[in-house]
């Protein structure tokens, strides 16, 4: 199933150029999951404030995404991003990377080229990026509207929602090491009625068995584009 195509509604003010997405989990509002976006081709005006964006000092990749989504991110089924831009931190990661992805096709095509400075020759290669067969969508396994469910070493079972966009920002500008970005991952989306500081004590607590398999369950779940080097 493709997760994007074009799409034109001649009674709204979307322009034929913007691209209608199917989301993987979605977003919940008023019970309800959202399961489409609308997103945009990205303009100057777009590339500015982006650029401006980019060179402060201490910016995470999540929080330059989310800068990014905001301004190439119509709308969340009804939902308009300009007038409720915190939803997209809501979004589950593999979303965000769904759309990150639209939003490069609706600007550049579904071709990207780039000139390449080979290192062995210094000459220079013209190389064409499939936006599609590069970064294939990986489709989800399992219900993703339900909690992930890991039991423990000593039988215990623990259920964990799905990383959102809003975790990975905090969790980039708090976590120094990547112990501590597991550690506080863990505590944030660990189903409890704990306080926080009672949720990272338990994470600290864990065995590094069952913080390894936590961890791995959490990122292993997650659908969406493969944001991995691609072989040219």
């Amino acid at each position: 199933r493709r997760h994007t195509r074009y799409w034109r509604d001649w009674s709204s003010d979307v322009c034929s150029s913007d691209l209608k997405v199917d989301l993987l989990r979605g977003y919940q509002s008023q019970g309800e999951w959202l399961m489409s976006a609308v997103v945009r081709e990205l303009n100057g005006e777009d590339e500015e404030i982006l650029s401006a964006y980019d060179i402060q000092k201490n910016v995470t990749y999540s929080e330059y995404m989310t800068q990014l989504l905001r301004r190439g991110v119509v709308s969340i089924g009804d939902l308009e991003v300009a007038k409720q831009p915190a939803i997209l931190e809501e979004l589950i990661v593999g979303d965000r990377d769904v759309l990150f992805l639209a939003v490069l096709k609706a600007t550049y095509g579904r071709y990207r080229e780039f000139q390449v400075t080979c290192r062995e020759c210094s000459g220079d290669n013209d190389i064409t990026m499939d936006l599609e067969k590069d970064f294939t969508i990986e489709q989800p396994k399992v219900d993703l509207h339900a909690p992930i469910e890991v039991t423990l070493k000593n039988g215990e079972s623990v259920q964990l929602r799905y990383p959102t966009g809003g975790d990975s920002q905090i969790v980039g500008k708090r976590g120094k090491t990547t112990a501590e970005q597991n550690t506080l991952m863990l505590s944030r989306c660990v189903m409890s009625n704990k306080a926080t500081s009672e949720k990272e004590a338990w994470a600290r607590g864990l065995s590094l068995a069952d913080r390894n398999k936590l961890v791995k369950s959490l990122f292993s779940a997650q659908p969406g584009p493969r944001m991995e080097e691609v072989e040219t």
